[in-house]
């Protein structure tokens, strides 16, 4: 197989660079990958600390409130007892916590006694106290007080269907602490020692942190930091709660921003979703409401984290899903806390190391940007090197099937290439200059048949044409040589360029005449019929010549045609100093005298019958009769060639018709009738000389 230089040196160059490039692409890869991953971890375990720290931090403002309440139990006792003031020390205190902690949704205490007091920040500013009192005392013990201090026309709303002890009332307070109205619930039942908050500290006895629970009053889920307190003797009193709405809690850990994409929760040691970003945590489930489990979060690379933790109890790793990475960190809460939860965060790999990617792709870019240039170059440099060697070898090509038109100049700097050119150069000059002597198609398809210059030749079924110029003789004498000769070679030039477009090949030039033949060197079917397109073609050719040269004032050529389709001998004839491919026999002897023929007629295209019976469904033909022709023992049918049968007029079909019936009547011995029809025909074409024969033969064959 063989390879072109250029593209060698492509290969060669390029290979060179690609294994350069490779090389050093993946070894800074391999080092910058171990680099990244290493910062990826120790970022990572930043950012995990970071928002176990932040996580506890938010949390710890409950504990802190808790245990400030606790320490003063008296001051709690009095606020449970006591409905002496609009406000009590309680709830002054905790609706001041609920503005500065808006995390915390609800501060209450219970007492030993069921007595239980609520503080709850409202929507817009304002807040709300719920009083709970078994006994029913306090409510109109803080109605008298409201009269007291001239409050009665305070808005007091009741509820249907009240009992006559009630025993739960809310005090709602504007934005700026000022009592607003009070809503006289209807028969409460909740005791707060009956709630898991309550019982817990109770169990503790210390700080307690409750399991997550749906809240009696807000109907959401929640978790409550208690605190028990005691009396002096060290007997539990009463319990501190502090509310903290998971919801909120959710709020707070989609705010920790883990990469672009990651994610903060908690959950406990079964699964239970404590918190989680952007979610309802709550489902009503048999008309219970319950919290969610992780199985049921609609995260596939969340839930194979989770379970991977519980399967392994490793506290990093990753996981992949759908051809994505996730890194995995899972910390445990403080023992102080109480509660076995866990920190949860996931994220993408890729928004740690996104950046790298990027850089990475950019690497990329670049190398190709520089490959690109380099091959780019090498390209370059290859093409100055074999441009010039395929220029010249393409016009080796060109000379060698004899494809001289145009010039060809190449310059290039090397020398040897340069000197290659001029050779070439040369040659083409030399050969152009003998091509004029031959017949330069003819060679050349002969080249493209492989057929070498040996003497010899075959017989072949060919078609001959002969052209000549009528009255050249009288022409040339009142014409002046030169442009005689001028005009004699356009005529000519016509003529043989019509014939090699019509798949011709001209044998020579006969002063003014040609002689051409079809179907040699290459064979074809079809050698009759593009000869008389040929024929056709240069008619119209001659014509539009003439037209120009009458209006220069220069006298026309006009030509007659003689075609005949028959055996002929085609080859290589001469000596092996100087030969000529033509062809010779009888067959190219009576194509001549077909054209001597017009002559009598006073016609332009005569054809024999072979030709005629070759093309006539292609050509609209006149039959001539027959005519004796020397070097023949009997008469030859000749025909006129009139014109294609997709360009003739009804006219030349009618006038065509006509002249054959005419002349079938003649032939018939019919004289009398071919007589009549032939006069009919020439009054209608009163110059067409071959009527005009007819005319005269049936005259004479009446006369004798």
């Amino acid at each position: 197989m063989k390879v072109k230089l250029k593209v060698k040196i492509i290969v060669a160059f390029s290979a060179l660079l690609i294994t350069t490039v490779l090389v050093i692409f993946l070894y800074t890869q391999k080092q910058a990958f171990d680099g990244i991953n290493q910062i990826t971890q120790d970022l990572f375990s930043v950012i995990t600390k970071n928002v176990s720290d932040a996580t506890i931090t938010f949390l710890n403002p409950a504990v802190q409130i808790a245990k400030n309440f606790a320490d003063n139990p008296g001051k709690l006792q009095i606020s449970l007892r006591n409905n002496d003031s609009i406000q009590t020390h309680f709830g002054a205190h905790a609706l001041n916590m609920l503005k500065l902690h808006s995390h915390i949704s609800g501060i209450f205490v219970g007492d030993i006694q069921g007595r239980f007091l609520f503080a709850k920040q409202m929507e817009n500013g304002k807040a709300g106290i719920k009083v709970i009192d078994p006994s029913g005392e306090l409510l109109p013990k803080f109605l008298n007080l409201l009269e007291e201090k001239g409050l009665q026309d305070l808005n007091i709303i009741r509820d249907q269907n009240t009992s006559v002890i009630q025993n739960s009332f809310w005090k709602h307070f504007d934005a700026a602490g000022e009592l607003t109205e009070i809503r006289v619930n209807k028969d409460d039942n909740y005791d707060p020692r009956l709630r898991p908050w309550y019982q817990g500290a109770q169990k503790a006895q210390k700080i307690f942190w409750s399991d997550t629970y749906i809240f009696f009053t807000a109907k959401k889920p929640g978790i409550t930091v208690a605190e028990p307190y005691f009396n002096a003797s060290g007997e539990l009193i009463g319990v501190v709660g502090v509310d903290i709405e998971l919801d909120r809690l959710s709020v707070f850990l989609e705010d920790q921003k883990v990469g672009r994409k990651g994610l903060v929760l908690i959950i406990d040691r079964e699964g239970e979703v404590i918190a989680f970003p952007k979610i309802n945590l709550v489902k009503m489930e048999n008309d219970k409401l319950r919290t969610i489990q992780y199985t049921e979060l609609e995260l596939p690379y969340l839930q194979k984290a989770i379970s991977t933790y519980f399967e392994t109890g490793k506290n990093s790793f990753s996981v992949t899903e759908n051809g994505i990475n996730y890194l995995s960190a899972f910390t445990t809460f403080p023992a102080e806390f109480g509660k076995d939860w866990r920190i949860v965060i996931v994220v993408p790999e890729n928004d740690f190391i996104g950046f790298f990617s990027e850089i990475q792709q950019a690497i990329i870019l670049i190398s190709l940007f520089i490959l690109s240039l380099s091959i780019g170059t090498a390209w370059w440099l290859s093409n100055n090197i074999s441009k010039p060697i395929e220029t010249i070898t393409r016009e080796q090509k060109k000379i060698g099937k004899l494809e001289l038109d145009g010039e060809f100049k190449l310059d290039s700097a090397i020398s040897e290439v340069h000197d290659l050119s001029q050779g070439m150069t040369a040659m083409r000059n030399s050969i152009k200059a003998f091509q004029a002597y031959i017949p330069s198609e003819l060679v050349r398809q002969l080249i493209e048949r492989g057929e070498g210059a040996n003497l010899g030749g075959n017989e072949r079924t060919l078609t001959i044409m002969f052209i000549d110029i009528a009255n050249f003789t009288t022409i040339s004498e009142n014409l002046d040589p030169e442009p005689l000769m001028l005009q004699l070679s356009d005529y000519l030039g016509m003529l043989a360029e019509t014939i090699r477009l019509n798949h011709g090949t001209v044998d020579k030039y006969l002063g003014d005449g040609v002689m051409a033949f079809w179907g040699a060197p290459v064979s074809s079917e079809q050698h009759a019929i593009h000869a008389c397109h040929a024929a056709l073609s240069c008619s119209k050719g001659i014509q539009e010549m003439n037209q120009s040269w009458e209006l220069k004032g220069k006298k026309p050529f006009w030509s007659r045609f003689g075609i005949h389709t028959g055996v002929t001998l085609v080859g290589n004839l001469g000596s092996q100093s100087r030969m000529n491919y033509t062809v010779v026999g009888d067959s190219v002897n009576l194509a001549s005298r077909l054209e001597g023929v017009n002559k009598i007629y006073k016609t332009e295209i005569i054809v024999s019958s072979d030709t005629r019976d070759a093309a006539e469904k292609e050509f609209l033909f006149r039959p001539l009769g027959s005519v004796a022709v020397k070097g023949k023992q009997q008469e030859v049918e000749i025909y006129e060639l009139v014109e294609s049968i997709k360009q003739a007029t009804e006219d030349q079909i009618q006038f065509s018709g006509e002249f054959m019936t005419a002349l079938s009547l003649f032939q018939a011995g019919n004289f009398q009738g071919a007589k009549k029809l032939f006069t009919k025909i020439g009054d209608q074409y009163p110059i067409d000389y071959p009527t005009k024969i007819y005319i005269e033969k049936c005259l004479e064959k009446e006369r004798s």
